[in-house]
């Protein structure tokens, strides 16, 4: 069948056709076209074919497999926060000692963990993300110090009537966020805004409204509040001094936000 459809397509002699230089997969290849051309390019079968179906388990490996099963089905166990809200002091001079102490879960055993400083009821209180990495024996006592005095000053608040903060009671290279935040360091935070009681709050970097409960889709600058209290958010100290358009930017923003109603 295969020499007569050669024969009829290239017009060379059935004899011809005899020739041993053709290879099989030639030969397959040759059949296959004919039965194309003759309109036919399916196969059809009544037989059920499991074409979807997993590959039945080897005899040997079905007990591994099983096992495997069975721990994937295990609950993992849910970590629990390292801070639970109820632990914490109740007064403000007993959480500043707490902040610096190791009884702090966010407290560094390498580095030196520095308590917030300010009186109770100040007109500005301000929160970083953490101490300075020269801080000595005061919190935000550098380049990151002044930063802030200036700006208090800019405003017309004395030195004395702001309540300096961190979020982190030492420094730390690259804090993660997301987890500090599960972990209940929120808790801390709205805690000492609470027992503080500032008349307003600057927060001096992008990821602490997260700490608060912000959404972390929406934009730093909407966090508006803690609790009751009217709350700024900027960048962080470090970028506020490398950019000075961003210092431009929050001094029109302090003035706003700053204006009699």
């Amino acid at each position: 069948m295969i020499a007569r459809w050669q024969a009829v397509k290239t017009g060379i002699s059935p004899i011809m056709q005899n020739r041993t230089d053709i290879t099989l997969a030639e030969q397959l290849a040759a059949a296959s076209d004919w039965w194309r051309d003759a309109g036919v390019d399916l196969v059809f079968s009544d037989a059920v074919v499991p074409w979807l179906a997993d590959p039945e388990p080897d005899e040997a490996a079905a007990p591994a497999a099983r096992a495997a099963a069975k721990v994937s089905a295990t609950p993992t166990p849910q970590r629990e926060p390292r801070l639970c809200a109820a632990a914490l002091p109740g007064t403000l001079e007993a959480l500043r000692q707490w902040w610096a102490s190791a009884d702090n879960p966010f407290a560094s055993a390498a580095a030196r963990n520095l308590p917030p400083r300010g009186a109770e009821g100040a007109a500005l209180m301000v929160i970083a993300p953490m101490p300075e990495a020269g801080d000595g024996d005061l919190l935000l006592a550098g380049a990151h110090g002044r930063l802030v005095a200036n700006l208090a000053s800019a405003l017309g608040v004395d030195g004395g009537e702001v309540f300096l903060a961190s979020a982190l009671p030492a420094h730390q290279p690259l804090p993660d966020w997301a987890d500090l935040g599960f972990d209940g360091l929120g808790a801390a935070l709205t805690q000492l805004v609470a027992l503080a009681r500032p008349q307003r709050v600057l927060l001096l970097g992008s990821k602490l409204p997260q700490l608060l409960g912000h959404d972390p889709a929406a934009p730093p600058e909407s966090f508006s509040a803690i609790g009751q209290v009217p709350t700024l958010t900027t960048f962080a100290p470090d970028r506020l001094l490398d950019h000075p358009r961003q210092r431009a930017r929050l001094w029109r923003r302090l003035l706003e936000w700053t204006s009699p109603a």
